[in-house]
C-alpha cells in the first residue's frame, strides 16, 4: 500500500481520537468545576460563621445541669440568619465535654431575627465532685465549627444520710433560758448544691427556732430540733436540746425558785 493512501485512511481515525480525548478532558474539567462548586456550597455555613457564643443568664457564664432533666441552652449566632441553618439538622450539632459526661441534643430551634439558637439537651454522666465545661460543635461535610468552652454547674440533690445538725459548744452540753444559739445544717458531701432547709421544734413553748436556725430556749426541759431539706423533704436531721437556768414552779400559786435546773 502506498504511503499516501495509508495516511489518507488513518487520518480520520486519528482526528476522531483527538476529538474524543478533548471531549473526555472537557467532561473531567466540568465535573471538577461542579465538585468544587458543590464543596463550596456545602461548606458555606462554616465559611460564613463569625461566632457562636453561649448566652449568659443573670450575668453568670455557666451551663446549669440537673440530670436527668433536659436543659435549655441559648447561643447567639453571627451572622444572625445562619441560626436557622444551624438548627435545621440536629445531627450536625453535638457537645464535647470531659470525664465521661454527655449532653444528648434532642431539639434545636432558631430565631433569625435576633440570631439565637436554642438547644434542648439531656445530660448524663455528670458528677458533682468534678469540674466540667461544654463546647458546641457544628459539623458539615468533613469540616466543623467549635465554640469556646463554657463552665458547667452540676446540680446535686441531698439524699438520705447527707444532712446533719451542728450545735454550739455549751457548758455541760446544756442551753440556758434567755440566751440564743446558732444551729447549722451541714450537708455531706460538700458539693451538694441544694442546701436550703426548714427548722422546727417539738415544743414551741419550750424553745423556738428561727428560719435561720437560731435557737431561743424558753423554759427548762428537753426539746427536739428538726432540720429538713427543702429540696428533698425525706432528708432530715434531729438534735436533742437540754434547757436549763429557767424558773421551776413550786406550787400552783405561782411561787417559783430562780436558777434551778
Amino acid at each position: 500500500m502506498k504511503k499516501n493512501l495509508f495516511y489518507a485512511l488513518m487520518m480520520p481515525a486519528l482526528l476522531l481520537g483527538a476529538v474524543s480525548c478533548t471531549d473526555y478532558q472537557d467532561d473531567i474539567d466540568k465535573l471538577g468545576a461542579e465538585n468544587d462548586a458543590l464543596r463550596s456550597y456545602n461548606n458555606q455555613t462554616i465559611s460564613r460563621l463569625n461566632s457562636v457564643v453561649f448566652q449568659t443568664e443573670n450575668g453568670l457564664n455557666q451551663i446549669t445541669v440537673d440530670q436527668p432533666t433536659a436543659t435549655t441552652l441559648v447561643y447567639e449566632v453571627e451572622p444572625k440568619e445562619l441560626a436557622t441553618t444551624l438548627a435545621a439538622d440536629i445531627t450536625r450539632l453535638s457537645f464535647v465535654s470531659q470525664n465521661g459526661a454527655a449532653m444528648a441534643i434532642t431539639n434545636a430551634t432558631a430565631n433569625a431575627t435576633d440570631g439565637t439558637l436554642t438547644i434542648t439537651a439531656t445530660p448524663s454522666g455528670f458528677d458533682g465532685s468534678k469540674d466540667y465545661s461544654l463546647s458546641l460543635i457544628y459539623s458539615e461535610d468533613g469540616r466543623s465549627y467549635q465554640t469556646a468552652y463554657t463552665p458547667v454547674k452540676v446540680i446535686t440533690h441531698p439524699t438520705a444520710g447527707t444532712l446533719a445538725i451542728t450545735l454550739p459548744t455549751t457548758a455541760g452540753g446544756k442551753y440556758a433560758v434567755g440566751a440564743s444559739y446558732q444551729l447549722n445544717a451541714v450537708f455531706t458531701p460538700a458539693y451538694i448544691t441544694e442546701t436550703d432547709v426548714t427548722w422546727s421544734t417539738s415544743d414551741a413553748s419550750m424553745a423556738t427556732i428561727s428560719e435561720d436556725g437560731v435557737l431561743t430556749p424558753i423554759k427548762n426541759g428537753t426539746v427536739t430540733i428538726t432540720c429538713t431539706s427543702k429540696d428533698n423533704p425525706a432528708v432530715s436531721a434531729t438534735a436533742t436540746i437540754d434547757i436549763t437556768g429557767g424558773n421551776i414552779p413550786l406550787d400552783e400559786g405561782g411561787v417559783s425558785q430562780g436558777g434551778a435546773e
